[in-house]
C-alpha cells in the first residue's frame, strides 16, 4: 500500500511539474493579471495585446528602464542593419548597371566606376548581416530583462513533504 501512494504522489508531482512548464507564465503586477512578454516573428505579445518592435519600445519606457534601454538600442541596431543592407543592395545594383552599359574601350571611367559600386556593396551587404544579428540578440534581451523583473514578483507554487501528527503528508504551498 506504501509503495502504491508513494508511486501515486511521484505521478502527481511529475505531473504538476510538467503541467506547469507547459502553461503560460502569469503575473501580477499593481493589481493586474498581466503576462509576460513573448516575441512571435515580427510582433511581440503581451496578454491580449500585439505589438510591433516600435510599440514595444514605448510599451517599456514606461515600465522597465533597465529593459528599455537594452530594447531600444537592439531595436536601433536592427534598423541600422536592414538599412546598411538595402543601401548595400541599391549600391550593387547601380554597379551592374554601370557595368552592363559601360563602353569598354572608349570609357574606363565607367567600368572602374561600376567595379567599384559593386566593392562597396558587397561591403554594405557583409557589414549588415552582424548588425542585424546583434540588434535581434539585443531585442531578445530587453524582453528576457523585462520578464525575469515580472516573475522575480510572483512567488512561484512548490510541493513539500511536512509532518503532522498523524504521519508525513504532501503539502502543495502557493
Amino acid at each position: 500500500m506504501k509503495k502504491i501512494l508513494f508511486v501515486m504522489a511521484m505521478i502527481m508531482m511529475a505531473t504538476t511539474a510538467i503541467m506547469a512548464q507547459d502553461a503560460p507564465a502569469q503575473t501580477t503586477e499593481g493589481g493586474n493579471n498581466a503576462t509576460l512578454l513573448q516575441p512571435a516573428g515580427d510582433y511581440i505579445y503581451y496578454g491580449n495585446q500585439v505589438m510591433n518592435k516600435k510599440e514595444c519600445v514605448k510599451f517599456l519606457a514606461t515600465r522597465n528602464q533597465e529593459a528599455y534601454k537594452t530594447f531600444k538600442s537592439g531595436y536601433q541596431c536592427y534598423n541600422a542593419g536592414w538599412w546598411t543592407l538595402g543601401a548595400g543592395l541599391g549600391i550593387d545594383l547601380a554597379g551592374s548597371i554601370l557595368l552592363a552599359f559601360s563602353p569598354e574601350k572608349n570609357s574606363p571611367t565607367m567600368l572602374y566606376s561600376g567595379i567599384t559600386c559593386i566593392g562597396l556593396g558587397a561591403a554594405a551587404i557583409i557589414a549588415s548581416i552582424p548588425t542585424i544579428f546583434i540588434g535581434y540578440v539585443r531585442l531578445n534581451k530587453g524582453i528576457n530583462m523585462f520578464n525575469k523583473s515580472q516573475a522575480a514578483a510572483v512567488p512561484q507554487a512548490y510541493w513539500t513533504i511536512q509532518g503532522s501528527q498523524d504521519g508525513l503528508g504532501l503539502a502543495l504551498h502557493f
